[in-house]
């Protein structure tokens, strides 16, 4: 992606698709904060240099750091600040309130049957672990489990207190630590996850590290998060019904709010998450705090070198709505164009 012409020429001239986006992108506000997700596809030193140039933050997903990899990347972006002079944020995103499955092999469908147990780990794709005890102890037969952002859905024929037999009614891929929830309920964890207490830990070394816990309900989860990271920005996810409800009380206990359309959508529906999210704009002046975008911002980009109309409008609209920033996720930590949303963004933030 080129942006040549100095912006007040462009619509002086034909206009072309390319030259209509920098003229719109050039009336934005300045001020948006953007959040990178790292990951694989932007591991190398030259693209996280060019990425801290327009990053305020970059997130780490807890959940997908296993051993020694969360620090080694936090121990990367420390080094990073101190040769980019930019002193941008490092964002743990704990798993929080989210059910999730144990180790898994990765696959690329289910067998027709499955079943869920209590458990850590399991070997066997038809047996899928679950490390809380809730799922089973709000699920019933008849009952639908989405899991993978809703690329799988599981019904639910029969049950005990440690296991559950269910039929796959929408096949896809599977592998660890993929979320799990349901449509009609909230599953409840009643305590901080070990892993999300190890990377509290690991944090401790490090400056200017913030929290994004994921799944918050209703604002008392921050009573357990809040005695471990003292003052440190705590941001909370709101990516389920039940938070839409509780938005106020939510502000009220964590510093910055993450509109958060992934898992939002999963449960929701998609036909119901545009209503969510104009309910949640409509709710930003009085929350008086910070309101991020995230989930698909530039979607198309995880594997196209230009963003699409649609999103070029959407990112038009969130600023002139209210939220004071975007969080990418899969388009710079798995993404086949990631130089290409860099350079997306430069422009764009000028």
């Amino acid at each position: 992606m080129r942006y040549l012409r100095p912006p007040d020429r462009l619509l002086r001239e034909p206009v072309s698709r390319m030259t209509l986006l920098c003229w719109y992108l050039s009336h934005l506000p300045s001020m948006f904060k953007t959040v990178l997700t790292c990951g694989p596809a932007c591991a190398s030193d030259l693209l996280l240099k060019k990425m801290a140039q327009v990053a305020d933050g970059f997130r780490l997903n807890v959940a997908h750091l296993v051993g020694d990899k969360l620090s080694e990347w936090m121990t990367r972006l420390q080094e990073l600040r101190q040769q980019t002079g930019r002193d941008f944020s490092i964002v743990l995103d704990l798993q929080g309130a989210k059910v999730r499955i144990g180790s898994y092999p990765a696959v690329t469908e289910l067998p027709a049957r499955v079943e869920l147990f209590l458990g850590e780990s399991s070997s066997r794709s038809e047996r899928i672990p679950v490390p809380a005890a809730s799922v089973f102890a709000q699920t019933s037969p008849g009952d639908e489990l989405f899991l993978n952002d809703r690329k799988v859905v599981l019904r639910v024929v029969s049950k005990g207190s440690d296991y559950l037999q269910a039929e796959v009614a929408k096949n896809g891929a599977l592998s660890s630590g993929k979320g799990i929830n349901s449509p009609d309920r909230v599953f409840e964890l009643a305590r901080i996850t070990e892993g999300d207490l190890r990377a509290i830990r690991c944090s401790k070394d490090f400056a200017n590290v913030a929290y994004a816990v994921s799944f918050v309900a209703d604002g008392h989860e921050s009573s357990l998060f809040r005695p471990l990271v003292a003052d440190a920005r705590l941001i909370a996810k709101i990516e389920q019904r039940q938070a839409m409800l509780n938005l106020k009380c939510i502000a009220e206990q964590f510093d910055e709010l993450w509109l958060c359309r992934g898992d939002l959508g999963a449960e929701a529906g998609l036909k119901e998450l545009g209503h969510l999210q104009s309910l949640f704009v409509a709710a930003i002046p009085a929350l008086q705090r910070p309101a991020l975008i995230a989930g698909e911002v530039l979607g198309s980009m995880v594997a196209n070198a230009f963003p699409s109309r649609a999103e070029v409008v959407q990112l038009y609209d969130a600023m002139q709505s209210g939220f004071s920033g975007l969080v990418l996720s899969d388009e710079t930590a798995c993404g086949a164009q990631v130089a290409a949303v860099i350079e997306f963004l430069e422009y764009w933030l000028k």
